[in-house]
């Protein structure tokens, strides 16, 4: 009596043609679903006749999760259709490099104000270091001359304004020694907080820079691959992009 194909398909118009279709006939098909127009499903069987319609479990269609954003070019997309994409991963970037690069100069500027004032703090400490010894020298000397002044004076070998001019004069070198060491750690202070606040600036600008980095990426809210990539509407210096992950 010849034969016919159980299922048939033909592209122009489209149509998908069943003929006394089995369960196993419609399970390679199992995954397919209608993206538009409507199907009509029919079965004849004889007059008393019984036949079991079960078929197959199917799986489970694909949810969609459309995501729909603007770019500035299509240069910013980093995906295509059949690419597998995790939950939280970029699908795209807004590339505008302009707001970055200007926080990563203010940040490149504060770090280098705080390298010149620690490089101030070392010159500075090293100063102090030197006038330091410089007194420490100068005070063993008038302690000496004074000791031995005392002696003489004892000894009446020596007037006692003598004596009176030299400890003067070791308590004027006492008292700039004092001066020196606050005067050193005030500078040493002030220097220190300027290079905290400059390190604290730099910490801030580097975060907004990242927070700005994360802005410009769209990122994937699901697991699943990407069935469809296309451009929903065109404006001067921005493309407006729909992605389709299947999940």
């Amino acid at each position: 009596m010849g034969t016919y194909p159980r299922v048939e398909a033909s592209e122009n118009p489209p149509r998908l043609r069943f003929h006394a279709a089995r369960p196993e006939d419609l399970a390679p098909l199992a995954g397919l679903y209608l993206q538009a127009g409507s199907a009509v499903v029919r079965a004849a069987f004889a007059p008393g006749e019984e036949a079991a319609l079960e078929l197959p479990a199917l799986p489970a269609l694909p949810t969609l999760h459309p995501l729909v954003f603007s770019l500035p070019s299509l240069s910013g997309l980093l995906v295509k259709p059949g690419d597998r994409v995790e939950e939280g991963e970029p699908i795209a970037r807004r590339v505008e490099e302009g707001p970055l690069q200007d926080l990563e100069d203010q940040a490149q500027a504060k770090a280098e104000e705080a390298a010149r004032l620690e490089g101030e703090l070392s010159w500075a400490e090293e100063r102090c270091r030197v006038e330091r010894e410089a007194l420490r020298g100068e005070l063993a000397r008038l302690r000496d001359e004074v000791g031995r002044l005392r002696y003489l004076v004892a000894q009446g070998a020596e007037a006692p304004l003598r004596l009176a001019e030299g400890e003067a004069r070791l308590e004027e070198a006492e008292a700039r020694l004092t001066r020196l060491a606050l005067d050193c750690a005030g500078e040493k202070a002030r220097l220190e907080e300027a290079i905290r606040e400059a390190r604290l600036a730099q910490a801030r600008l580097l975060r907004r820079k990242e927070r700005a980095a994360e802005a410009q990426l769209v990122r994937s809210p699901v697991s699943g691959r990407v069935v469809e990539v296309k451009v929903r509407d065109l404006r001067p210096g921005e493309v407006v992009v729909e992605v389709v992950v299947a999940q």
